[in-house]
């Protein structure tokens, strides 16, 4: 594909080999990452998955309700035991965010990043990742990964101009066995190698597939600012550009995207990549 909406073709990877080893299938749960948790804590090995066909409870970043009707959408959690510190758990998120989009760009939709954890397609939200660090003490016991996707059937009304299923950014009818394989093997190419290389393994992909050329709404210390995204720095925070050309990172909370970027005084529309 060629023109201003052409994306990179995802890596052309196998199957997962240790995500997904032992699958829960559930038809119903409040919460997938609560389900994975509870196995976690009873010992399930590393890669273990739980699928339910609808959440009752369903919940994003902040505890927000993530809408899960039935067979509509792909509620997936994961068990993950990385030998990691505590530390370096939050930029994982990123590195779930490229097999995300990977993932959906492999079944034909044009998908973006929005940083820290969501899959957009033309500014509509497709998907999201929930990453939930479990511990004793300092020392890290299991991450549990949720992902959420918006795969077929009609949207409600309230999210219907803000939200996208997969068939709908694909055009054609998504299979969803398909899907997961291609999921599964995505995530867990890019955690591998970001357990492997830390972040600037990953961080590369990342820039690739941000989304281009908007502004961003974010709080900084208590304070809010409105600014063009410009990127990640080395650690992986986000990166705001404002109105007169400073750079603010953006290390926690969430970025809601407000409008096309405007140009700025330094360098319009640059894009900052540390590992350039």
């Amino acid at each position: 594909m060629t023109g201003p909406d052409a994306r990179p073709n995802p890596p052309v990877i196998g199957p997962a080999l240790w995500l997904g080893c032992q699958r829960v299938e559930l038809d119903e749960c409040d919460s997938t990452n609560d389900e994975a948790a509870r196995l976690a804590r009873a010992g399930a090995r590393h890669g273990t998955v739980v699928v339910a066909r609808a959440q009752r409870a369903g919940r994003g970043r902040d505890g927000r309700a993530w809408a899960s009707p039935r067979d509509t959408g792909l509620y997936l959690s994961a068990v993950i035991r990385p030998p990691l510190p505590l530390v370096d758990v939050p930029p994982m998120t990123l590195a779930i965010g490229v097999g995300l989009c990977d993932a959906a760009r492999a079944m034909g939709a044009q998908v973006t990043l929005k940083w820290p954890n969501d899959a957009l397609v033309r500014g509509r939200k497709l998907a999201g990742v929930l990453v939930e660090a479990h511990s004793q003490g300092n020392r890290l016991d299991a991450i549990v990964v949720g992902i959420g996707v918006n795969l077929s059937g009609e949207l409600p009304p309230e999210l219907a101009a803000a939200a996208i299923t997969l068939e709908q950014a694909a055009g054609v009818a998504v299979e969803r066995a398909a899907f997961v394989e291609q999921l599964l093997a995505q995530v867990e190419h890019w955690i591998d190698r970001y357990v492997a290389g830390g972040l600037a393994a990953i961080g590369p992909a990342w820039h690739e597939r941000m989304a281009p050329g908007i502004s961003a709404r974010a709080r900084i210390d208590g304070a809010e600012l409105l600014g063009e995204v410009a990127g990640l720095d080395g650690d992986g925070a986000l990166l705001l550009r404002d109105s007169v050309g400073r750079l603010h990172r953006v290390r926690s909370g969430d970025v809601e995207v407000v409008r096309p970027a405007p140009a700025t005084q330094d360098a319009p529309g640059a894009v900052l990549d540390p590992w350039s």
